[in-house]
């Protein structure tokens, strides 16, 4: 297993890449029909739900110590699976 600060900042990487993709899409959004603008909101605006649960667990994550870390793994791949694939979900609708 990779140390804790070596993965920590892969998540964080991670983060800051579906952040700018986010001000993207916002972007997109805006410009969108009022009725389409309206649905993609509500779309990004559960995204960034999860994003946020994402940094919370990620700072849980800087507290723990250098053995108990690991066993947040399981739980942090998941989320970060998870914030993934409804990033690219809502990504995908938009083009």
């Amino acid at each position: 297993m990779a140390s804790k600060e070596a993965y920590r900042k892969k998540l964080e990487a991670q983060l800051d890449e579906w952040d700018a993709k986010l001000d993207v899409l916002s972007a997109k959004a805006r410009k969108a029909t009022a009725d389409a603008r309206i649905s993609y909101e509500n779309e990004l605006a559960a995204l960034k739900v999860k994003r946020a649960a994402a940094r919370d667990s990620l700072a849980e994550l800087g507290k723990r110590g250098e053995t108990a870390w690991e066993d947040m793994t399981d739980g942090m791949e998941k989320a970060w699976d998870e914030l993934g694939k409804a990033t690219e979900k809502v990504a995908a609708r938009f083009k």
